[in-house]
């Protein structure tokens, strides 16, 4: 088995949704998760052989998620391995390198080569789960503006390492997407589909952006062959970000009325030919979330609000970080308790 390649000594984490930890795989104990530390392992040193499976996490198009652990320290990951090297897996490997330790981005410790030559790639476990789990425990209740405000500067941060300081657009940000933990860290996942917008300095690529999951495309990506410029693919991230905002709020998919079974004629004609989604009128909302959201879903990707826009508006910039931290945390601890409470009963 040839030596891992470790993130750090590349240029600069897939954490698909179906990461989300199984209800038998979740830490009984929340109290001690939120305090464990993470694990202190010279992952330089590793092999593939150095883990075990303990189960299965999910299966996508591009591979299979498992849940590992250490055979020496019992420190437990999630292993992504595609199912063969393509340039879509390479591409995702590369993002992975790029992005480095960022507290806001899902964390890849290390990438080995399977049999074949597939990468699989060490991810950091996220025991809560995504918050689109949390959005279905909580039935039709959506989050409180402080945990919604808080969620959303910490995707605005994760975005800004990612549009910034690695050149690269996420390109599938919905709820399902963002992996949080029981100590309240939402990060974002799932590289599957990223691009990368500039290999070297003043690079300025074109990429494919009709990809990612159709609820959340903004009008533009559906475009036959549809593409984009750094720009361009930037602006995309930012609409879906606003329907995920949008989604945590309201507690289910703004796009088409609640009770209308979907498809994709369905949504690609809501998204390109409707008004864009909004906060419902008679909602108890503020004005700032209001406008935070009309910032990012605007139909030109031209009038759409960057990332360094949104950070400084005032559903953002404005909160009270440690009213939002808190709110955000204690929903989170409270689904992971629900969680334990309803596996407990199902085993009895």
């Amino acid at each position: 088995m040839p030596r891992l390649q470790a993130p750090h000594e590349m240029m600069r984490p897939r954490a698909p949704h179906e990461m989300m930890i199984r209800p038998s795989d979740a830490t009984p104990d929340y109290a001690n998760a939120m305090m464990k530390p993470e694990p202190e392992l010279e992952f330089q040193a590793l092999k593939l052989s150095d883990f075990d499976k303990v189960g299965d996490l999910g299966e996508g198009a591009c591979g299979v998620v498992t849940k590992v652990r250490h055979r020496g320290s019992g420190a437990v990951f999630a292993l992504k391995t595609a199912y063969y090297s393509d340039p879509n897996s390479e591409e995702e490997a590369e993002v992975l390198r790029r992005v480095g330790r960022s507290p806001h981005l899902v964390r890849c410790h290390a990438i080995f080569r399977g049999a074949d030559d597939e990468p699989a790639m060490l991810l950091e476990l996220m025991d809560a789960g995504s918050l689109g789990r949390v959005l279905r425990h909580r039935g039709h209740d959506g989050l409180p503006e402080p945990a919604l405000a808080e969620v959303a500067a910490r995707c605005l941060a994760g975005l800004a390492h990612l549009h910034y300081s690695c050149r690269v657009a996420h390109l599938d940000l919905k709820p399902d997407n963002l992996l949080a933990d029981g100590r309240g860290n939402v990060r974002i996942g799932d590289f599957s589909v990223s691009r990368i917008l500039s290999r070297v300095p003043g690079d300025r690529l074109r990429v494919s952006v009709a990809v990612g999951s159709t609820a959340y495309l903004s009008p533009e990506r559906f475009a036959p062959n549809a593409r984009a410029g750094p720009r361009g693919a930037c602006a995309a991230d930012v609409w879906s970000l606003g329907v995920t905002v949008l989604e945590l709020f309201s507690g289910r998919c703004p796009v088409l009325p609640a009770a209308q079974r979907t498809s994709w004629e369905m949504l690609k004609e809501a998204i390109c030919c409707g008004e864009p989604p909004s906060v419902p009128e008679i909602a108890t909302a503020s004005a700032s979330l209001r406008g935070f959201v009309d910032a990012c879903l605007q139909k030109d990707p031209k009038r759409r609000a960057t990332v360094a826009q949104l950070l400084a508006h005032p559903f953002v910039a404005g909160r009270d970080v440690e009213s939002s931290r808190r709110s955000l945390r204690e929903i989170i601890v409270e689904t992971m308790y629900k969680q334990g409470a309803k596996d407990r009963e199902e085993r009895a």
